[in-house]
């Protein structure tokens, strides 16, 4: 993918996700009844089951891989010679968050999928949108990027408490 691809997809999941997050806001201010917590609570979903842990973030980390091998394979295929090893490579969705966070995410995910299932269909919707606009805008960088963080930081250190406590 060439760096204006890149770039414009950035571009795209922002504006995607503020179009979102102002419809989640104009509902509040005209008098949505649910409280924006179940909204806070989607996005906290995403930054720990999406973002950084969960199907996403494998499917993430497989992409990077595939790409750099097959990067790799096409430059020694065209000019016969390896590229160079850069070190360390960076973190890819898979593991910004342990497992403390994904099992963090997962309580989280049961104690709403129960809430609807049990009867409070209205929680559906905020869920779902706080998970969307964390998914396109916690994948951007910037301020949300930073708060996603801080959120998988702190879905760790709760997912570790639970495991610690069994």
């Amino acid at each position: 993918m060439t760096t204006a691809g890149v770039a414009g997809g950035g571009i795209g999941a922002v504006a995607l996700g503020l179009v979102l997050l102002f419809y989640q806001i104009g509902r509040w201010k005209g008098g949505d009844p649910t409280p924006p917590l179940h909204f806070f609570a989607g996005v906290a979903l995403a930054a720990l089951l999406f973002l950084g842990g969960g199907v996403l973030g494998v499917m993430g980390g497989t992409a990077a891989a595939l790409g750099d091998g097959l990067g790799t394979y096409a430059l020694k295929g065209a000019s016969g010679v390896a590229a160079a090893s850069g070190g360390t490579p960076s973190l890819t969705g898979g593991e910004k968050v342990g497992v403390s966070g994904v099992i963090a995410g997962l309580c989280l995910l049961a104690l709403y999928a129960g809430l609807i299932k049990s009867g409070r269909y209205d929680l559906k919707s905020p869920v779902l949108r706080g998970a969307l606009v964390g998914v396109w805008l916690g994948a951007s960088a910037g301020l949300v990027g930073m708060a996603m963080g801080l959120i998988r930081t702190s879905g760790n250190t709760v997912g570790d408490l639970l495991i610690h406590s069994i």
